[in-house]
């Protein structure tokens, strides 16, 4: 278990942090990129542009999105590494893109409200 709010590790304010975000996020291959079936090469490439951005995204600004942005790129990683997915958690490469657009939308929400704060 962690505790990072004991910890004394400072959060980064929205505006520091929300470049990166949209960077990650507008590097996912849109379904028309990745073609049908999905080239290996695109998604493996996608895939180490990920895993190179993971520790920009930790901490997140909001205590709120820390899990929303843990989810959206553990099945970002998993669509990439498995292309297409077929698993249990992730069956296809649709129910990846509709769950993505959902946690960056509970994301963006968050990043609103705390921009307005400030």
């Amino acid at each position: 278990m962690v505790f990072t709010s004991c910890s004394g590790e400072s959060r980064p304010s929205v505006e520091e942090w929300h470049p990166t975000w949209e960077a990650v996020v507008g590097s996912f291959p849109s379904a028309s990129t990745l073609g049908t079936p999905p080239d290996h090469a695109v998604c493996s490439h996608a895939l180490g542009v990920l895993r190179s951005t993971l520790g920009d995204l930790s901490p997140t600004p909001d205590l709120a999105i820390d899990d929303v942005v843990a989810d959206w790129l553990q099945i970002a990683e998993n669509a990439l590494y498995e292309c297409p997915p077929s698993s249990q958690t992730i069956p296809s490469l649709e129910y990846a893109y509709a769950e993505l657009a959902r946690l960056q939308a509970e994301v963006d929400v968050v990043l609103v409200i705390d921009a307005g704060d400030g």
